[in-house]
């Protein structure tokens, strides 16, 4: 049988631990936040890509690998500089939050340009 004190000592520890948990997140956020800020050029490696969906312009939608769960795909030829936001047409943003939109896998594929790696 487990004891108060036994009880008390592993519930102090998860706190503890979700502490530490918590301090991980939000400074691996606020890492994301600064690259946002300095330069939000992405390389294909840094991205992950929608398994079939693809924006009006043609790009597959992707979003970088370190950002948080209330970020949103994206256009990835925005997200890679290779495009400005007006010269061609896009779509809104799609929050993670508000549209279920499978990753790219073997079994879904990808619209990563070149294929999985």
């Amino acid at each position: 049988m487990v004891t108060k004190e036994q009880y008390d000592a592993a519930a102090k520890r998860m706190e503890e631990d979700q502490e530490t948990v918590n301090k991980f997140f939000k400074e691996k956020q606020e890492v994301f936040n600064k690259r946002m800020e300095e330069n939000p050029i992405f390389t294909d490696d840094e991205l992950i890509y929608s398994g079939t969906n693809r924006f009006i312009c043609g790009a597959g939608l992707a979003y970088p690998k370190d950002c948080g769960g209330n970020h949103y795909w994206d256009c990835s030829s925005l997200l890679k500089g290779e495009t400005q936001l007006g010269a061609l047409q896009h779509s809104p943003q799609y929050p993670f939050m508000t549209y279920s939109i499978h990753g790219e896998s073997e079994y879904r594929g990808t619209t990563r340009p070149g294929g999985l790696k």
